[in-house]
Formats: C-alpha cells, structure tokens, sequence
C-alpha cells in the first residue's frame, strides 16, 4: 500500500483544501496519509478510500539549530497541544496585524475593522498569500498578483510561532505523540552533524522516528538515513512535503519521494500508530 506523511494543504501554506489532496492521493493510489500542516490542526471528515492519521509540523528550537518536527497520531484533546495550537494562532494574528499596520500607513488606505475582523475568523494562517486575499476582498485590488505587485511585496518575511524543544517533547508526551524529524538534511548541517544531533535528541528528549523517505537528498542519502535509523533503533516515516502551491511547478506529488513511491512496509514508525489505536 502507498502512504504519505508530510503532506500540506491550504490549511496552512499548501495550495490545495483537504478534499482536492484526498482526490490526489486517490489518483496516485495513495491509500494511508498525515496532513502535516504548519503549526496548525484541523480534523478532517473521514473518507472512506483514505486513511488519515493526525499529523503537524512544528518549528522546533534546539540550541542554535532550528528544526522542523513532526508529530504523528496525537490526542489532539490534549490540554498542551490545545495551548500550543492557541499561541501558534496568537503569534500568526499578531504579524498579520503589524504587516497590516505596515501597508495602510504605506499606502495610505483604511480596510474595514468589521471586514479585518471576519477575515481573521474565517483563517488559521496569516502569510503574503492571505493578505493578497485581504486586499482583493477589501475590493483594493482585482487579483492576488496584482496585490502583490502593488503593494505586499514591500512586507517583510516573518517567522512562524517556533516552541524550544523541552516544549515540544512535553506535547509530545502529554498526547501520545510519536516524534519524528523532517526532512534531516534541509538545514545544511551535512550528514555527519545532522546524525549526531538526531542520536542526541534521542537520548535527552525520546525522538523516536526520522523522516529518513523525503525529497530533500538523494537516493544515496536515503539508503543511508534508513540505514542509521535501523542500527540506532529509530523508527521511519517518509512524506512528499507535498504543497501544490498555485504556478509552483514543484516536482512533489503526493506519494511520491524522488520519483519513487513510499511503502507503507518502509514507514516503521507504524507500529506505534498501531499500538496507540
């Protein structure tokens, strides 16, 4: 059976909703999955062709690294995780309001408090994407494009809420999460480095599984994370990081790692989820 577990939708900064991934993962044979959106969680409607088990990405700090970590088949009742989930939104309305504040004294235009109000209700995540959405609505612009090139691109980039990793290992086992790091090479540590941190973190925190299936290596390097994780007893999970993002020609599908697909035998973090249901 094909799975993914890393995959984005428009919950977050992804460019498809819940039900146009669930019609991708059908096409692709795609058949277990995690929706991995951005410090952020929805349930999602059970569908009867894929299973969904409960996934997020979290920025994670650890010394002077940060990571991206995700966490898999959590209570998603817990009291820690329903706290994180409320500050990640705190810190996301806060930039949205200051990039706000940023363009109407650029611009000199005024967007209704009542409208400001609606749109934030109606959002999870607040990115250059949302704010184009902000100004069609508000009947500035015509399109997103041309709210980009009027007047967002000025904005600055800002960071996503990020916990320390103390934080992220007491949600984790407050919820009965498994834990696992995200594409281990994108941060450009190299492969040595990057090993040494995941075996410290599996000794002082419980990092119990490694995203060793994932488009940001190589082959090679995938044959020697799956390796690593088998001699030091770590578990594996495998995602595409699928976003679909609009006039993004990504090469990530979903069920797909360099050009491949992933096995539900592969993903050994499984076991988990399986003794946890």
């Amino acid at each position: 059976m094909n799975v993914d577990f890393h995959i984005h939708t428009n919950y977050s900064d992804g460019g498809y909703s819940y039900d146009q991934i669930i019609k991708e993962c059908i096409k692709n044979n795609v058949h277990l999955i995690a929706i991995c959106d951005h410090n952020a969680f929805v349930s999602h409607k059970p569908n009867p062709n894929v299973k969904v088990i409960n996934g997020i990405e979290m920025d994670v700090r650890y010394k002077e690294y940060s990571f991206h970590m995700l966490l898999y088949n959590f209570n998603e009742k817990s009291k820690s995780f329903i706290n994180y989930l409320k500050n990640s939104r705190e810190h996301e309305i806060i930039n949205f309001n200051k990039n706000l504040d940023i363009l109407e004294n650029t611009f000199h235009f005024n967007i209704d408090k009542n409208l400001i109000q609606s749109f934030i209700d109606k959002n999870n995540y607040f990115d250059r994407v949302r704010m184009n959405k902000l100004l069609v609505e508000a009947n500035i612009c015509v399109d997103a494009k041309s709210a980009f090139e009027k007047y967002t691109y000025i904005l600055p980039k800002t960071k996503r809420y990020a916990i320390g990793i103390e934080e992220y290992a007491k949600i984790a086992k407050s919820s009965n999460a498994i834990m696992s790091l995200a594409h281990p090479l994108k941060y450009g540590l190299g492969i040595e480095e990057t090993k040494r941190i995941i075996l410290e973190l599996k000794d002082k925190y419980g990092l119990n599984a490694i995203e060793a299936i994932n488009n940001h290596q190589t082959l090679d390097e995938e044959k020697e994370f799956i390796d690593f994780c088998n001699k030091n007893n770590l578990l594996i999970s495998g995602g595409s990081d699928a976003h679909y993002k609009k006039g993004n020609k990504s090469r990530k599908r979903v069920g797909i790692v360099l050009e491949h697909t992933i096995d539900e035998k592969e993903t050994t973090f499984l076991r988990l989820v399986n003794d946890n249901e």
